[in-house]
């Protein structure tokens, strides 16, 4: 039992170390060699656990969907409607890419592995349509042209953090929100994450 433990520990090591890493140096620029240097753990210890790079790359990914998943349904069951709900789940994703790093990875290695997007927009997309049959999107307005508005403004939010990494993107994103909408919903907004 303590051995099993103990190996849970170095592989867990191993993916904060690796979820770092990439997120701060992405896939490509990150090698085995300083994730087990960040880690403290010989690249044996790391080959047990991940036979290749793209192993831990998934494992990192995996641990960082997890963690979006987990608060987008947060986010999503504590709104008061659905277009509060699209504000909360963005705003919340933007936090958490500012603070961690297993989702910073996983949105960073989109480009490598399945999108990281797929833990999110299809929430995103449920809350819009049912906006959309409560009546409160302006006539005219598509979900899926907000689908991808939601999609550029939290990927755009990610590339201002990396920018600016001591912004606070979920505020900036949520004033966007308040003036997106303006435009596009049926009653004033009152949605502000700030």
């Amino acid at each position: 039992m303590v051995k099993q433990e103990r190996a849970l520990l170095t592989r867990e090591r191993l993916v904060r170390a690796a979820a770092d890493a990439f997120a701060r140096d992405g896939y490509t620029g990150t090698s085995l060699q300083d994730i087990c240097r960040s880690a403290g753990i010989s690249m044996g210890a790391l080959t047990f656990h991940f036979a290749k790079k793209n192993d831990l790359a998934a494992a990192v990914k995996e641990a960082g969907v997890a963690v979006t998943r987990h608060a987008v349904e947060r986010a999503r069951r504590a709104a008061p409607d659905p277009l509060a709900g699209v504000v909360a789940v963005t705003c919340g994703l933007v936090d958490l890419l500012a603070h961690d790093s297993r989702v910073r990875a996983a949105q960073s290695l989109t480009h490598t592995l399945p999108a990281w997007d797929e833990a999110w927009v299809p929430q995103v997309r449920l809350l819009l349509d049912e906006a959309e049959r409560h009546g409160l999107l302006a006539p005219g307005v598509r979900t899926e042209t907000l689908v991808r508005l939601a999609t550029h403004l939290v990927h755009g939010a990610a590339a201002a953090l990396l920018a600016r990494p001591r912004t606070d993107g979920a505020a900036e994103l949520a004033h966007l929100w308040d003036l997106v909408l303006d435009g596009i919903g049926t009653r004033a907004p009152s949605h502000s994450a700030s």
